[in-house]
């Protein structure tokens, strides 16, 4: 279990509940697709806006930061310039092949979150290299297999068998939470939550041929990490400066407020430019680019702003992501 020194929210429940171990949300999500299809169109436009596109659009609270925009100076050709230039060839192979390019962003997610998965582990001193090994070999294996050929292990379980699982899983998943929190898990055993988050993100695509429910079951978990490390992050930094400024209150106010207009255009261009099979051939909106071409950059992006070995996020960052004790 991670020492108290080790918090990024206010206490350890939450950091199990939404860090460590957020299984909470895959049983949720299987739960509610399966027992109200009719609205599962509505179930994926939700899970989409409150943790998709709201995980993408708080990145962007790094660069409103003023702190951060010298750093930007420096690395403008890498951060602004290169993107830029990517995403003139990507809007151009869209034209050509959307496939290729969904096929990439595939990829790009899976070495984003799988980085996520492993930067965790580091988080919370879960040490035995092996461990990084094991989520990097089963989601790219789960990925490689699921692209080619999604479901491949789907069973015919029916409402009720779904349910039955539902109920199992949630009640051994919170015997585990209530065992860790209470201390009764060693730390062996506790070490195995967050590396289980990690190796299961990608393994949903393999028992289910639809690729939105696989992706919301497993990378669903990603979403809740990040939105919960990099707001805990952004308001710990601030926490200090807002109460004596009400100006920088009121700009978190219109930070917090950007964030969501952003998710739900984003999940808006996402879910009515899907891409659509028409007489047995699949039609590619350009409003379904418009959210890869922002995610893709969140992909790269990222892989500067929790970069940290440089000096700059080092003082800007890493003294914020755990609660002082």
């Amino acid at each position: 279990m991670p020492s108290l020194q080790n918090k990024v929210t206010e206490n350890i429940f939450l950091d199990n509940l939404l860090i460590n171990f957020p299984f909470w949300f895959p049983l949720t999500y299987l739960f509610l697709v399966f027992n109200f299809p009719s609205y599962s169109n509505y179930i994926f436009f939700a899970s989409l806006f409150l943790f998709a596109e709201t995980h993408f659009a708080s990145t962007w609270l790094f660069f409103f930061d003023r702190q951060n925009w010298s750093w930007l100076k420096v690395n403008f050709y890498k951060l602004v310039y290169l993107p830029l230039y990517c995403l003139v060839l990507t809007i151009i192979v869209w034209h050509f092949s959307p496939t290729l390019i969904i096929i990439v962003h595939y990829l790009a997610s899976g070495w984003h979150v799988t980085k996520q998965s492993t930067g965790i582990l580091k988080m919370y001193k879960v040490n035995p290299r092996i461990y990084e090994y094991i989520v990097y070999f089963i989601s790219f294996t789960c990925l490689s297999i699921g692209l080619n050929k999604p479901g491949l292990l789907a069973s015919n379980l029916d409402k009720s068998g779904i349910n039955t699982l539902i109920m199992v899983f949630s009640i051994i998943y919170f015997l585990i939470l209530i065992l860790n929190i209470s201390g009764i898990l060693n730390r062996s055993l506790s070490n195995l939550m967050p590396l289980f988050t990690g190796v299961f993100i990608y393994i949903p695509i393999l028992f289910f041929d639809n690729l939105s429910i696989a992706t919301a079951l497993g990378v669903g978990m990603h979403w809740c990490q990040y939105i919960t490390i990099i707001w805990s992050t952004y308001l710990r930094k601030n926490l200090k400066l807002e109460k004596d400024n009400k100006k920088l209150k009121f700009s978190n106010i219109k930070k917090l407020s950007f964030v969501l207009v952003y998710a739900l255009i984003m999940s808006s261009l996402a879910f009515f430019g899907m891409p659509k099979q028409v007489n047995e051939f699949t039609q590619y909106s350009f409003l379904y680019l418009i959210p890869l071409l922002f995610q893709l950059y969140h992909f790269y992006v990222d892989g500067y702003i929790w970069k940290f070995s440089d000096p700059h996020i080092q003082k800007s960052i890493l003294p914020y992501i755990f609660k002082k004790t």
